[in-house]
């Protein structure tokens, strides 16, 4: 104020403090800096080649924290940032996926980062994700883990046999498509068929979902879908029965790493992750939730 004003009564009311206080501060700041900021010459004073240095970092300082607060301002409204979302490798990619088109309507420039990685949780504690979404999760004491929901698990074909529900052992035997073996929807089958002493050869293996619900509309076999990806997919031509005997399920869980500030974009897309859940009606443990929507929000 006084470099733009050059009088030290008129800056000093200006501030709304008296001219010895102000005149003060600024001798103050001159012996921190060891040069003077001023000429005086009588009632008149300049800015020394020092001060002009001096009021061209102070202006480019307050033009640095107008720019910080702006930036925040727009941070914490959605408008400027970017949110990133780790997964496990497989058919849950595609949910996360498929809810960033929605997300990206509502929030059209926040950035969205997916992530597929085996190591979700390394992922959300490294913060390298401001959460994660899987199926197990070893409890870790930095990690707060919350149940999604439970999703069974289909037999899709292109015909119906007008029975709902089909044994597993029963379908073995018939040509299937599935995912390769590294999908958490595949470890799941492997697993079930080696407990009933058989083991899976698919006719057809691909990681493509377009391709295996393509394949299945053809005739070329039969497959098995969670109904994550039965209810996000045009499937509606197909035929689906539950399997029993035993029924094949698994939970949906979603990391966050305690104590980490859950930023506005996060918070969103978790909450319109949960409508979609509410939507398509899926199986909820009501309390986890609730706690969740209480820690978010």
């Amino acid at each position: 104020m006084v470099s733009k004003e050059l009088h030290f009564t008129k800056a000093a009311e200006k501030l709304g403090i008296s001219q010895p206080t102000l005149s003060h501060q600024i001798k103050m700041l001159e012996q921190d800096i060891g040069y003077a900021l001023f000429n005086r010459i009588g009632k008149k004073i300049e800015l020394t080649k020092v001060g002009e240095i001096v009021q061209q970092e102070a202006l480019n300082i307050q033009y640095s924290l107008q720019s910080i607060s702006s930036q925040i301002r727009a941070l914490t409204k959605v408008e400027i940032g970017e949110l990133k979302i780790a997964v496990l490798p497989g058919e849950i990619t595609d949910l996360v996926s498929t809810l960033c088109i929605k997300f990206n309507q509502l929030y059209p420039n926040i950035k969205v980062f997916v992530q597929s990685t085996d190591q979700v949780e390394m992922a959300v504690l490294e913060n390298q994700a401001d959460f994660g979404i899987g199926f197990e999760y070893n409890r870790d004491y930095m990690l707060m883990v919350t149940k999604l929901y439970d999703e069974e698990f289909y037999l899709i074909s292109n015909q119906s046999n007008g029975e709902r529900k089909v044994s597993f052992s029963d379908v073995l035997d018939s040509p299937l498509i599935l995912f390769p073996n590294i999908h958490q929807c595949r470890k799941i089958l492997d697993k079930t068929s080696l407990e009933a002493g058989r083991q899976l050869e698919p006719i057809v293996e691909t990681s493509s979902i377009e391709s295996i619900l393509k394949l299945v509309r053809n005739g070329v076999g039969r497959s098995f879908v969670s109904r994550t990806l039965y209810e996000f997919y045009d499937t509606e031509d197909l035929f689906f029965q539950r399997i029993e005997k035993p029924t094949l399920t698994r939970s949906v869980y979603l990391v966050m790493k305690k104590n980490r500030f859950i930023n506005y974009a996060a918070r969103k897309y978790i909450e319109l992750l949960l409508c979609e859940i509410e939507r398509l009606r899926f199986h909820t443990e009501k309390d986890e939730i609730a706690s969740l929507k209480s820690s978010i929000l």
